[in-house]
């Protein structure tokens, strides 16, 4: 309900008439109170907040937390819980810690700023193994329920190597097998040369070069066909066409020879090619069981082919495959220094082939199948047409310099390179099904692995660790087992790692590095030293990770880690003899400014600078000492002012106190309900002892040259050993400590005047008879006819005092600076029923905050 500024005026005007009309004098008396008129709105007219708006900047979270107990209920399991990531910071102290078993789960209530976004929660086992979970925080709930292990669920016998990727070349990719040599020997020479030619040989012609002979001269056929047998030697410089070469019986050619159109070539296993160029005419068949050398250019033409059998040698200079629909099927020894351009070509390597290109070899629109022994000495350049496939089959190895572009590449074997770099290509993805070995780099776009790993070399036994960079939208999936060794992990922006729900996988590096965001997800280890955001501070964090990602340092995952090629990571298997982790000390480390107007039940001017109050560090040690640090920052009141702290759900039964206070030593005030201890009786004299006991002038809200009036503050500190350590807990809960001021001290039958947090009750000694007067809603308001709204809560919904968490003091206003003026987002904070994202308001101001001079 809006209440306009004629209508305060009635009230204030009507209000002290009533009372003096119905009063049997005006003689002030101290057992009864005056009443106090409603004051305009200083935020303004349409400043209300919503129906039921939550002040509060924290969250309690009820945590139950189940641990995967190996040891049938012999020890106990550490459990903390820590709101940053104890890894990433070596010196977090957990906000809360416990023993969990079999049976008997770690149950806490903890209370953290909303602006949170995550728990993370270090599991150590009786073997001091640990491992770190983190959990977003539920919105719609305050329940949080930890399961620290994940069920896998095991969906089929492992094979020696993973299965991935081969159901997308089913069909593309065809086998092929060894071929027999054409038998030649009952071939009788028979040829007659067309009238009026020498060279040219008639259809069905059978030409012999004979042993010994050297043969210089030019054989063809126009448009016919013939067959010349090779067992001398054949020095060809020429184009023969339409003719069925068998090289037999220690035969050769030399020479530049050019396999016309409408030929075939077969070099038999005693009959071999030494020339200083080869080349071929369009769909030219060629078959080596013998020798095949070229010491310059070897240029094949479209659609042409080579067999090169099992027990054969080729081996050329520079092999020029540029041409389109080239088919290699080696079964022998194939090398050439240099392979040029290969575009749409087949290269089948059969198993115990081998396949050597001492520099580099380009592909387009390729396939590459291996199954036996492939080595480039440079660079395997692929293209990002997924026509281009890289099939190394469970037989194969495969090693080069670098393997870069993009193309369907799957590993079955043994893939090793210097150099891996499919990063610029969105569809370039790679299918490990067992070992891939980088020694140098390793970059990728698609990724996935089925029981593989991507390391760097072996040395002595120990696989090495490699730089791990992805490119932008990219994503790893790892299936049974798998893992990725990393010297450093740099996500690109989007990049997702899901580990699935089979068998656990691992990520092992030294540090990963998030660019903008990364998901991970599945049944991950995320085995690393450190975890590192790359942007500035004020973004948010840039990863989500599931509950079910397991989160250690690099060596001290307990999972061995085996693949194909064997077992890649023993595992911790930590302390021989288990026993009961060693219970830590517990802390709270956010800051939590409260800052208070003093004129309740009437609204003050709400630059929130009449009391500010920090408190600055909780710990608990040896299970039951609670010590609570803070100060006394700000005192912009103009009167007496004391402040005090209420401590909620526990009994000061049995409880040591000790510290620092403005009285000395603190104690319990009598008369309590609930333990109190005062901090300060007149925070003005505590926050500077200089002044006089009547000077309250503002402290700390406007600059002064007198150093009396700016400083330091005044620091407390409460010590309080608790019977046991469910009470010391509960105490740090800051949900449990209920900071409050007084405004007035207590007048004959007159509680005191106290100012608390929104919706937390005074305390015994505080009065209630302000309640529902002026702009005060804790009990109905007549005044203004609005029903009761909760405790030191307005009639607009507004309150006197807040609470701001963070990791320093909230900087306060200046004196006579209204919040909403120094702080622009708090309007919307409220108005818009205290969203997370309008959080951030408590950060962002225009500069009009108390500075020290």
């Amino acid at each position: 309900m809006k209440i306009l500024k004629h209508d305060y005026l009635i009230i204030a005007l009507a209000t002290p008439l009533f009372f003096v009309a119905c009063a049997d004098n005006d003689v002030y008396d101290p057992n009864k109170v005056r009443p106090v008129a409603p004051v305009e709105n200083p935020l303004g007219e349409d400043f209300v907040a919503p129906e039921g708006f939550d002040w509060s900047m924290i969250s309690t979270v009820k945590l139950n937390v189940e641990v995967k107990d190996e040891f049938n209920r012999q020890y106990n399991y550490l459990v903390e819980v820590f709101t940053i990531n104890p890894l990433s910071d070596e010196t977090a102290v957990p906000l809360a810690a416990g023993y969990a078993k079999q049976g008997s789960n770690y149950v806490a209530e903890i209370s953290i700023p909303k602006s949170t976004q995550h728990l993370f929660i270090r599991q150590t086992d009786p073997k001091q193994r640990k491992e770190i979970y983190q959990y977003d925080i539920p919105e719609s709930s305050n329940a949080l329920n930890c399961k620290l292990y994940h069920s896998a669920i095991q969906s089929r016998a492992l094979t020696a190597s993973g299965t991935s990727g081969w159901d997308l070349i089913n069909g593309k990719v065809k086998d092929y097998g060894e071929e027999p040599q054409t038998d030649v020997s009952g071939m009788i020479e028979h040829y007659v040369f067309e009238t009026g030619t020498q060279d040219q040989l008639t259809n069905g012609s059978v030409y012999i070069i004979k042993q010994g002979e050297i043969f210089t001269g030019k054989l063809t056929t126009n448009g016919k066909k013939a067959t010349v047998i090779v067992k001398g030697t054949w020095n060809m410089n020429s184009t023969p066409q339409g003719l069925d070469i068998y090289i037999t019986e220690g035969g050769r050619i030399t020479g530049n020879p050019f396999i016309g159109d409408n030929s075939t070539l077969e070099i038999q296993k005693d009959g071999s090619i030494n020339s200083q160029t080869f080349t071929t005419a369009t769909n030219v068949p060629i078959k080596n069981f013998g020798t095949f050398k070229v010491s310059g250019t070897t240029k094949f033409n479209t659609s042409s082919s080579i067999y090169n059998a099992k027990d054969a040698t080729l081996a050329v200079a520079d092999f020029d495959f540029s041409q389109a629909n080239i088919t290699v099927k080696n079964f022998g020894s194939f090398s050439a220094e240099n392979a040029g351009n290969l575009n749409t070509c087949v290269i089948y390597n059969a198993k115990g082939a081998v396949f050597t290109i001492d520099q580099d070899m380009k592909i387009t629109s390729t396939q590459v199948l291996n199954h036996g022994m492939m080595n480039i000495g440079g660079t395997i350049q692929t293209n990002s047409n997924l026509n281009t496939i890289i099939a190394n089959y469970s037989t194969g190895t495969i090693m080069a310099d670098k393997l870069s572009g993009g193309a369907l590449t799957i590993n079955d074997n043994l893939f090793e390179v210097n150099t891996f770099d499919y990063k610029n290509h969105t569809d370039a993805i790679l299918y490990n099904n067992c070992t891939f070995i980088a020694k140098k780099s390793f970059s990728f776009t698609q990724l996935v692995l089925d029981n593989g790993s991507i390391t760097g070399a072996q040395k002595d036994d120990i696989w090495e660790s490699v730089a791990i960079n992805s490119y932008n939208e990219g994503s790893v999936i790892l299936k049974n087992g798998s893992i990725i060794k990393a010297t450093t992990f740099t996500c690109g922006s989007g990049l997702k790692i899901d580990a699935g729900n089979d068998k656990p996988s691992m990520v092992q590096a030294e540090s990963i590095t998030y660019n903008w965001t990364t998901a991970l997800k599945g049944n991950l280890i995320l085995a690393v030293n450190k975890e590192i955001n790359a942007g500035p501070p004020s973004w948010e964090a840039q990863y989500t990770k599931e509950s079910s990602v397991k989160l250690t340092k690099k060596d001290e995952a307990k999972e061995e880690i085996e693949t194909c090629t064997g077992i890649i990571y023993e595992g911790n298997s930590g302390n021989p003899d288990p026993e009961n982790p060693e219970q830590p000390n517990i802390e709270d480390n956010t800051v939590y400014t409260y800052a208070f107007e003093d004129q309740w039940p009437a609204y003050g001017d709400f630059d929130m600078n009449d009391v500010v109050v920090s408190i600055n560090k909780m710990t608990i040690t040896n299970n039951k000492k609670l010590t609570i640090q803070g100060n006394i920052h700000a005192v912009g009141a103009n009167r007496k002012t004391g402040v005090g702290i209420q401590i909620l759900n526990v009994s000061k039964s049995g409880v040591a106190l000790n510290g620092k206070v403005q009285s000395g030593t603190p104690v319990f005030e009598s008369g309590q309900s609930n333990p109190v201890v005062i901090l300060a009786t007149n925070a003005h004299k505590y926050c500077s002892p200089s002044i006089a006991d009547d000077d309250f002038t503002f402290y700390n809200t406007i600059p002064s040259p007198d150093s009396r009036y700016n400083g330091d503050g005044a620091g407390f500190e409460i010590t309080m050993t608790f019977p046991t350590a469910e009470e010391a807990i509960k105490a740090m809960n800051v949900k449990n400590l209920d900071v409050f001021i007084i405004s007035k001290e207590t007048q004959g039958n007159i509680g005191r005047t106290e100012v608390h947090m929104a919706n937390y009750a005074p305390t015994s000694l505080g009065t209630t008879a302000l309640f529902g007067m002026s702009n005060d809603a804790s009990a109905d308001n007549n005044m203004l006819n609005i029903p009761k709204k909760g405790y030191y809560i307005s009639t607009e919904g507004l309150a006197w005092g807040i609470c701001i968490p963070g990791t320093e003091v909230w900087k306060w206003p200046k004196e006579y600076k209204i919040i909403t003026d120094v702080y622009p987002g708090f309007k919307n904070w409220v108005i818009n029923g205290g969203k997370i994202e309008d959080l951030d308001w408590t950060s962002n101001h225009n500069n009009n905050i108390f500075m020290k001079p």
